[in-house]
C-alpha cells in the first residue's frame, strides 16, 4: 500500500515536499544550537528544488531564522514556530511574515519567558529558548526530566491562563504559544493551498507533527495525493506511528528514503 501511494504522490504536479528538521533531517542533539543537519540532506534538497513544479518547505518548531540557518538551502519555503512565521527563501530582516494576530501575543509571550528565566534558568539541565512569539523550555538534559516537567508546568500554567497563552508539549520540551488556531497542520494546508498542490508529502517524528499528519488525511479527502512519513525513535509517539504511511528508522532511514525520492523524481 505505502509503495503504491508513494508512487502516486511523487507522480503529481505541482508536488510539495515538506519536512520537519529536528529528529527528521538532523539527529537529536543535547541542545538546539548543537544540532547539525545530516550531511546528505542539503544537497538532496537542492536537487529536488531544481526540478520543475516541485516545491519544498521546511516546517519546524524553531524560530524561522534558526531553522533556515540549520538547513541553509536557498529557494525553499521556511515556516517557523509551528506555522507562526513564514519566509519564501532564506529569511532576511524584511522577508519574515507573522501569521495574522500573532503580533498581539509578543508581549504576553515575553512575560512568560521572563518568568521562566527568573525561576528556572539556574536549574541544572534547563534550557530556555526565546522565539519571536513565545518560546520553549527544554528539560532533556535534566537528571530527573519528569520531575522538572511537572515543575515547569506548575510554574507556567496559571500565568499562561491569565495571559491567554497556551502551553503544549513535545519531546522533553514545554512550548509557550499564542492561543491561535495555528499549528503544523494549518501551515501544511496553507502551503498546499498557496501552490495549488496536487500531491504533498510530509515527514516528521514528534508529537507536534501529528497535526501535519492529520492535515494530510483531510487533504486526501479533498482529492490530493498525500504521503505521511514518520521517523521512528525510541520515544516517537505511538499515535504518530499508527497514522504513518511509511515508517523509517532514525534519521539515517529518512536520508535513505529522501535519496530514493529525489532519484525517482529525477
Amino acid at each position: 500500500m505505502s509503495t503504491t501511494r508513494r508512487t502516486d504522490v511523487l507522480a503529481q504536479r505541482p508536488l510539495g515536499l515538506v519536512f520537519d528538521i529536528d529528529g527528521t533531517l538532523s539527529p537529536f542533539a543535547p541542545t538546539p544550537d548543537m544540532a547539525r543537519l545530516h550531511p546528505e540532506v542539503a544537497p538532496l534538497l537542492a536537487r529536488a528544488r531544481d526540478l520543475p513544479q516541485v516545491h519544498i518547505a521546511i516546517l519546524t518548531g524553531r524560530l524561522v531564522e534558526d531553522g533556515a540557518a540549520l538547513v541553509n538551502v536557498a529557494g525553499l519555503t521556511y515556516i517557523g514556530t509551528h506555522g507562526l512565521e513564514w519566509s519564501d527563501g532564506l529569511p532576511t530582516p524584511s522577508s519574515v511574515r507573522l501569521a495574522a494576530g500573532a503580533s498581539d501575543y509578543v508581549e504576553p509571550g515575553a512575560q512568560l519567558l521572563d518568568l521562566a528565566t527568573r525561576e528556572l534558568a539556574e536549574v541544572p539541565g534547563i534550557l530556555i529558548e526565546s522565539k519571536r512569539v513565545g518560546g520553549a523550555v527544554h528539560y532533556r538534559l535534566c537528571t530527573r526530566p519528569e520531575v522538572e516537567r511537572e515543575r515547569i508546568l506548575a510554574l507556567l500554567q496559571e500565568p499562561a491562563n491569565r495571559l491567554n497563552m497556551r502551553l503544549s508539549e513535545g519531546k522533553r520540551v514545554v512550548e509557550i504559544t499564542p492561543p491561535l488556531h495555528i499549528h503544523k497542520g494549518e501551515a501544511l494546508r496553507e502551503f498546499a493551498r498557496r501552490l495549488a498542490l496536487r500531491g504533498v508529502l510530509f515527514a516528521g517524528d514528534d508529537r507536534t507533527d501529528l497535526d501535519a499528519i492529520n492535515a494530510l488525511a483531510a487533504l486526501r479527502t479533498n482529492g490530493l495525493a498525500t504521503l505521511a512519513i514518520v521517523v521512528k525513535h525510541p520515544d516517537t509517539p505511538l499515535e504518530l506511528l499508527q497514522k504513518a504511511d511509511v515508517v523509517v528508522e532514525e534519521v539515517e532511514g529518512m536520508v535513505l528514503l529522501l535519496r530514493e525520492i529525489v532519484q525517482s523524481l529525477e
